[in-house]
């Protein structure tokens, strides 16, 4: 099993784009956009504001706006080595110029829109199978927020409703990237009431732990598996590998579902997680 050397950034979305970014909803107490800021978390994983970055903004419906969003963003933190690249099918995404690119970049970032446009477009292309060899084994830093976040599982949620109690059938999943393989993400977690349809995407593949991540907040996960939260918000870790009583093989589409003894995390700054060993972790565990 390959340990990879690089790192994956899963971003909830909403991530604040400047020092006064007014899409945060008010409740939201964003850390300082230059010091702890999400992008700069990720420039401080790249190479700082040395970093070559490539932004694909392949899953949005208007991906001529959305990638100068983020080369202004990243202007604003000194990091002027940002190209965005578009692509609207696999043959496009293999185009000569954009394999290039790929090689030169330190590290990616996919934007938000629909996940499943953005696999569709990447299925079975050498752009793919590049970036995957490179987080694996050049120390590739891969960044997604929202649709980009979710596109990063092995298992993925296609679609699922929001805000619904537990329903057996809420959610449709299917494969992302396989960038990360132990775990299902979903994204504007605790903002959109999305805890009915995570759960029922871990309750298809047990195997697995389920990361919501809020809005503003992401995870740093380096290749063994350990995972540190940033951001303003919080991530919910969900593990269903030591569930007991459960009805919801057995339910009928729609009929809601119980479950006993399904394990919860809730992580903020300065506490970590390891998906390799299931287990909480403090930054006062990692001073001892």
């Amino acid at each position: 099993m390959i340990v990879p050397t690089g790192k994956l950034i899963p971003i909830g979305g909403k991530e604040a784009k400047g020092p006064n970014d007014e899409e945060l909803d008010d409740y939201l107490q964003p850390v300082d956009f230059h010091e702890g800021g999400i992008l700069q978390e990720v420039l401080s994983e790249i190479k700082g504001t040395a970093s070559r970055i490539l932004i694909i903004p392949a899953a949005s419906s208007i991906p001529q706006e959305m990638g100068p969003l983020y080369l202004d963003a990243f202007a604003n933190l000194g990091c002027h080595q940002v190209e965005v690249v578009y692509f609207e099918d696999p043959a496009e995404a293999d185009h000569p110029d954009n394999l290039r690119r790929l090689e030169e970049a330190d590290g990616v970032l996919f934007t938000g829109g629909d996940q499943v446009k953005l696999t569709e477009k990447l299925s079975g292309t050498a752009f793919a199978r590049r970036l995957k060899e490179r987080y694996e084994r050049e120390g590739f830093v891969v960044a997604g927020t929202s649709a980009g976040a979710m596109a990063m599982s092995g298992y993925m949620i296609r679609e699922g409703d929001s805000a619904e109690p537990l329903l057996k059938g809420i959610v449709d999943t299917g494969k992302g990237l396989g960038l990360l393989p132990q775990a299902i993400v979903d994204t504007h977690f605790m903002n959109r009431g999305r805890l009915a349809r995570l759960t029922e995407a871990l309750l298809r593949h047990p195997e697995c732990v389920a990361l919501g991540i809020s809005e503003d907040t992401g995870l740093v996960i380096g290749g063994n598996g350990r995972m540190r939260a940033i951001g303003s918000g919080v991530v919910i870790v969900i593990e269903a590998n030591e569930a007991g009583e459960t009805n919801y093989h057995e339910a009928e589409k729609h009929e809601p579902v119980y479950i006993e003894n399904l394990r919860l995390h809730i992580l903020a700054r300065g506490a970590c997680y390891s998906i390799t060993d299931r287990r909480f972790i403090t930054e006062s565990d990692n001073a001892s």
